[in-house]
């Protein structure tokens, strides 16, 4: 009894021990979970941020390519804008009236054979572009503005002057454009689209005109405002012309023409006498001038300024100077013109004539007999003038 009494208080004994150790056991193994858990946690939260990191920066760089891509197309609509402002300026200075309005994205040449055509026929219109005006401005005028544009007429057909027309111009210009109400001188661009085969894009390529090339366009535009009867406006572009081109004394003779026709006498005579300082050999300008000097009954002063060409070889200003010499009294360069004018047509008896009249009113009768008998061996008199020579001859041998 003993014995098992003894057995079983070793076995309480061993249970509390074993309980503690078991107890043990499961509080280290509890605090060994609770380590593990939390280091996989940390880790999972350090890989979700890491991913969220690069999915924020993935963004951030999509967002930044998108931002950047709007600013291309706008910007590259604003240059589309731009070159089509630019080409639908110059269309409406280069076309003006007639060629307004029309499409910026087709393309716009050109052509220097058409511009050439167009000055050959303007040129054989001039004279009637002219005659037009003066009618037209003399059925809205008074008498007196009537006389004064006649008179353009025989100005412009004595002098012999065939007003060069411009051809058209890729252009305004300018007009400044030189507008074509302006005379300021600023050259002009003329812009060329040429449309792409890709979609969106556009290529704007300018060049500056030449001084010829917008002299030129100025002259067509010349054209354009006589034939609308918008003299003034013709004036300041001839203007803009001879200070771009002052050689070209066509042009500056039709812009003199125009100011003798309102007769600014005193404009036209300043814009001659600066041609003939810079071509003194260039008889149209001095014939225009003198026949102004004529007009104001300044004879003097027209045949000064016929004289610096006394011998030149040219029917017409040999005739001016003759007859420009008598009414200013200056018979001995009237006698030098007629020998002139008989060197040069010696068969043509009224020169013959015209010589004789000299020596005869110079009481130098027996070259007027020797002239008047040369007269009527030319065969080329009127009954009235050889019935004049007749008579002279019987009373000078008398």
């Amino acid at each position: 009894m003993s014995v098992i009494n003894q057995m079983l208080k070793d076995l309480e004994q061993r249970s509390p021990e074993s309980n503690a150790d078991s107890v043990h056991s499961s509080n280290n193994m509890q605090v060994h979970s609770s380590k593990k858990t939390a280091i996989i946690t940390g880790v999972l939260v350090l890989i979700l941020c890491l991913i969220s990191f690069y999915i924020w920066q993935l963004i951030s760089e999509n967002n930044a390519l998108k931002a950047q891509q709007l600013t291309k197309n706008v910007v590259g609509v604003t240059s589309v804008n731009k070159a089509e402002t630019i080409d639908n300026s110059t269309i409406t200075i280069k076309e003006s009236n007639d060629n307004e309005n029309k499409a910026s994205k087709a393309a716009i040449k050109f052509s220097a054979a058409k511009a050439e055509s167009e000055q050959h026929e303007a040129k054989g219109n001039v004279q009637n572009i002219v005659s037009n005006k003066a009618k037209n401005v003399s059925s809205n005028k008074s008498t007196e503005k009537r006389t004064q544009i006649e008179s353009l007429k025989p100005l412009l057909d004595s002098s012999n002057s065939k007003i060069t027309p411009a051809k058209k111009i890729e252009a305004f210009a300018d007009e400044h454009s030189h507008s074509e109400g302006n005379s300021s001188h600023s050259h002009t661009l003329t812009s060329t689209v040429e449309p792409k085969a890709k979609a969106n894009k556009m290529s704007v390529s300018r060049r500056q005109l030449s001084a010829d090339e917008l002299a030129e366009q100025k002259l067509v535009l010349v054209e354009k405002a006589l034939a609308a009867k918008q003299v003034e406006k013709a004036e300041k572009l001839l203007e803009d012309v001879v200070i771009i081109r002052p050689m070209d004394s066509q042009t500056r003779k039709k812009l003199a023409a125009l100011w003798f026709g309102r007769q600014a006498y005193r404009d036209a005579v300043n814009l001659l006498s600066q041609g003939i300082a810079l071509n003194g050999k260039d008889s149209s300008l001095r014939e225009m001038k003198a026949r102004i000097h004529l007009r104001q009954g300044q004879y003097s002063a027209a045949l000064n300024t016929l004289k610096p060409l006394a011998d030149l070889r040219d029917e017409q200003y040999q005739v001016m100077l003759a007859n420009t010499a008598q009414q200013a009294k200056q018979n001995k360069v009237a006698v030098n013109a007629y020998k002139v004018l008989i060197a040069m047509k010696p068969d043509i008896g009224r020169w013959q004539l015209g010589l004789a009249v000299l020596y005869d009113k110079n009481s130098q009768f027996a070259l007027a007999s020797e002239a008047y008998k040369k007269a009527l061996t030319k065969n080329d008199l009127s009954v009235s003038s050889e019935n004049f020579v007749k008579q002279r001859i019987q009373v000078i041998g008398q």
